[in-house]
Parts: C-alpha cells; structure tokens; sequence
C-alpha cells in the first residue's frame, strides 16, 4: 500500500516536472529565436532547425519498427507541414525581424481564439456558445490593443510584424483543421518527423525566394546565435514535442492547452531579464485582455 502510494506520489511530481518543462522550454523559444536570427537568416534557420529534429525524429520512428510511410503519408504531410511549421514557426522567425520576442509570444497567445473560429467554421467543431463569442470578442480586442498601440519609437515595420504573426496563427489554425479533417494513421513521432522535413523543405524555398542564401556567413555567426539554435533544435523541437505528447497521454487536452497562457508570461519575463524588452501601456492591456479571454475560452472546454 505505501509503495503504492509512493509510486503515485512519484508519477504526480513527474507530471509537474513535465509541465514545467514544457511551460519553460516553449516559453523560451520566442527568446531563442529573436538571438538566433541576429546573425542567421530566418527562414533558413527554421529550415535547419526543422530539418535536423524531423530527420532524428523520423530515424527514431524507423528505428522503433515504425513501418515506411506511403507517397499519400508524405503528401499528408507535405500539406501540414507547410501550413504548422513553414507558415506557423517559419513566419514567426522572419517576424521576429521587426518586432520583439515578447510581442510574438503576446500575439501567439491569441492561437486558440482563432483556433476555436477556423474548428467551427471548418466543422470540426461545434458551434461556440455565448459565452464563447463574448470571450472570443474580449481577445480579438486584445489583439487590436497589441497590434495598434504600439510605441512611437517603433518603426513602421513592426506592424509587418505583427502581421505576419496573425498570417501565422491563420495558417496554424487552417492546418490544425486540415489536419483533424483528413487524418491518417501514423505514429505520432513519424508524423511529427514527416511534418517537420516537409516544413523544413517549404522553409528552404521561402528562404531562396527571400535571397537568404546570399546573407549566409557562416563565419559571421555569433555565439549566442548558435547556442540559440542549437537550444531550438533539441530542446524547442524535441525535448518539447515529447513533452508535450507525453502530457496529452497522461493528462486531459484542456490542462495541456494551458501552456497558451503560460508560455506568453515566462516569454515576456525572459525577454525583459535577457534582452531589456519592455511591454506599453497598449501592450500591457492587450496581453492582459489576450490572457483573460484564452483562460475563459479554455475553461469553457
């Protein structure tokens, strides 16, 4: 009995200790990527970084008995792959070019509000409540708070930036539907590997139409830029998506989505510790907003 209860005592800290993690690790990849691309061109670092965590992702699969997947598999996730990690992760890096790390996480937050609208209207999902709408209304709200009042010493481009994160979510949200509406059955880590080597792919075009190959000096490339990429590829990738599969086995998908909220407050702090970034009066209310409107709408579910 008392091992018994031990063993329970153990696995419920095992869970903290994941969520924590998990909290942590995608709360501080805002950060790693705004480092990163100082000194890499973004897309190509998204498509390095994707590349390396598909292909060990994949070998492992294979490796684990994980039968070869077929030519539809790869079409599969050549469509969701472009959608999730070229158009979700890959436009957040090139983002990051005009705005802060912090405003990238504050506008990612609002993920499930369009999340919770492209499910419905792509009927995978019932029509929102009430109750929904009203939270859904106070974190588009918020959004218009973080993208509109911006500092007057802001340049022009971070409204491109903030754009660019909206496109993101967009494509994200269309994906995820996607993705739910024509399932197939893979292994979640196959899946997963297949989905980050075809973005890492779409990745690589977007950087060669951007003319990235020609702002590439390996010997340019700073420290804390590898580092950074680096920490993306093992622990942003891998050490996050285990994480993360491991929490939605051991735990209900609304208590696993509440890394939404929490990811933006670790993303805001560490921008503020390591690179001064500082939230506006317009921010501070807009991310609060965002914040409030994602817990109620999560809470509901």
């Amino acid at each position: 009995m008392e091992q018994g209860s031990a063993d329970q005592e153990a696995a419920q800290w095992r869970i903290v200790l994941v969520f924590a993690a998990l909290y942590i690790i995608w709360g501080s990849t805002y950060l790693a990527i705004k480092v990163a691309i100082e000194t890499i061109p973004p897309f190509l670092m998204a498509m390095t970084r994707f590349l390396i965590a598909g292909i060990i992702l994949y070998a492992f699969s294979r490796l684990r008995g994980i039968e070869r997947p077929s030519v539809n598999d790869w079409k599969h996730s050549f469509i969701v792959g472009g959608l999730l990690v070229a158009g979700g992760n890959g436009l957040v890096s090139f983002a990051e070019l005009w705005i802060e790390s912090n405003m990238a996480a504050l506008l990612i937050a609002g993920n499930p509000l369009f999340m919770t609208l492209f499910a419905w209207w792509g009927k995978v999902q019932q029509r929102p409540s009430l109750k929904a709408f009203l939270s859904l209304g106070i974190g588009f709200l918020g959004v218009g708070f973080l993208v509109g009042f911006r500092d007057a010493s802001d340049s022009s481009g971070s409204l491109l930036g903030s754009a660019l994160v909206i496109l993101a979510i967009i494509s994200w949200s269309i994906g995820s539907v996607y993705s739910k509406r024509n399932p197939v059955k893979l292994d979640a880590w196959m899946q997963s590997g297949m989905q980050m080597i075809c973005g890492g792919l779409v990745c690589l075009l977007a950087g060669s139409l951007a003319g990235e190959f020609s702002m590439v000096d390996v010997s340019a490339i700073s420290l804390r830029s590898w580092i950074s990429f680096l920490y993306l590829i093992f622990f942003g990738s891998l050490a996050g998506f285990t994480s993360y599969v491991y929490l939605l086995r051991h735990r209900s998908p609304s208590a696993v989505s509440s890394h939404a909220y929490v990811n933006p407050v670790v993303a805001v702090l560490l921008g503020w510790l390591i690179l001064g970034e500082t939230l506006t009066l317009g921010g501070m209310i807009g991310s609060g907003l965002v914040l409030i409107a994602v817990f109620e709408l999560l809470r509901q579910k």
